[in-house]
């Protein structure tokens, strides 16, 4: 006789530059979300059901796809076509809304949210019985406490994105994400200035492009390789080469997640970095010596934090690369974190 098997639908959301799931710019959380739905499409025992209009289904073979935003004008519609499922996965600005909190509980048994981004909620909405919030580090897990949350490493790769190991990269360093003040680059490129390394810069201006105007001297140093946004193998090949990532961020910014550390590690490549308050994502994500250094800034001006950063980067440069390899794929397989988050939302005790 053939198991049932157990539905798990996840839900797209809009967003102010209307990315698709996945997407090809720098939205860490449509590939994520993508990545997710992908995975659990993968498992023997699930069926998986996207739902949303800016999923791109042709990058989901086998799942099934409800192309409404779910809500409570068609949730009736929704249990029709699929009848109720065991689990939801949808984007947490979505939890303290109650026409959606009413349409999710009335199509799943279990809903389930993961912050990605900051967000303030309304009221406490999650309850560890039948809704559950997951987040990434220390800093996430204490400003959501009232939430009841509970922590958990998640990755992604985009399409084609598959971790690339080299055994003996080149001599250049390693930026990944949007330049804004949010990620704030130009320590960056400042410290490759000091070590006299060239710095490959993999993103783009985004919003807040008055950075770019305040730092444009630093992006045209000799030493800064702009590569803009970049995709598939293409992007893998110049992760895998890099001697070292480079983590930086804003004092006033909150990581939620962090994903570039993931792509980076699982290629090997050692992460040197900085952090503004000890628990953040780096450090959740560099929990080992053996992975990288993170400086944890304990004097704000300019010329302290890049000295931090150029220590950081000069220790975790001879690191062994292989045993960040293992030690990443293993830390961030997407696979053995998707079945302990279900463990977890089936095994909660209150």
């Amino acid at each position: 006789m053939t198991k049932k098997k157990k539905k798990f639908v996840i839900c797209d959301y809009p967003n102010p530059l209307n990315y698709t799931f996945p997407n090809f710019s720098l939205g860490s959380t449509e590939k994520r979300f993508w990545q997710i739905a992908k995975t659990v499409s993968e498992f023997d025992d699930f069926e998986v059901i996207i739902t949303g209009p800016l999923w791109l289904p042709k990058y989901l073979p086998g799942v099934k796809h409800f192309k409404e935003r779910l809500d409570i004008s068609n949730y009736e519609l929704f249990l029709k076509e699929f009848g109720k499922v065991n689990y939801l996965f949808a984007g947490s600005k979505y939890f303290d809304k109650n026409d959606y909190r009413k349409a999710f509980l009335s199509v799943s048994n279990k809903i389930i949210s993961y912050v990605t981004h900051v967000y303030d909620f309304s009221k406490i909405s999650f309850d560890n019985k039948k809704s559950f919030l997951f987040c990434y580090s220390d800093e996430m897990y204490l400003r959501y406490i009232k939430q009841r949350p509970n922590k958990l490493l998640l990755f992604h790769t985009g399409v084609g994105e598959t971790p690339v190991f080299t055994l003996t990269p080149k001599k250049y360093l390693l930026w990944l994400g949007r330049i804004d003040f949010d990620k704030s680059p130009h320590y960056a490129i400042l410290a490759a200035q000091k070590l006299n390394m060239p710095i490959y810069i993999l993103g783009k201006p985004v919003m807040k492009i008055d950075y770019l105007k305040k730092y444009d001297y630093l992006f045209k140093s000799s030493l800064v390789k702009a590569k803009g946004v970049v995709f598939g193998e293409e992007k893998m090949k110049l992760i895998s080469n890099a001697a070292c990532g480079v983590y930086t961020c804003g004092s006033d910014f909150l990581e939620a997640g962090a994903a570039t550390l993931g792509e980076m590690m699982c290629s090997g490549i050692p992460i040197a970095g900085i952090s503004w308050r000890g628990n953040d994502a780096v450090c959740e994500a560099v929990n080992d010596k053996s992975l990288g250094r993170v400086h944890v800034i304990d004097k704000t001006s300019e010329g302290a934090i890049v000295d931090g950063l150029v220590k950081a980067i000069k220790y975790s440069i001879s690191l062994d690369r292989k045993a960040i390899y293992n030690i990443a794929n293993y830390r961030y397989s997407m696979s053995r974190l998707l079945r302990e988050l279900f463990f977890i939302v089936d095994n909660k005790k209150n």
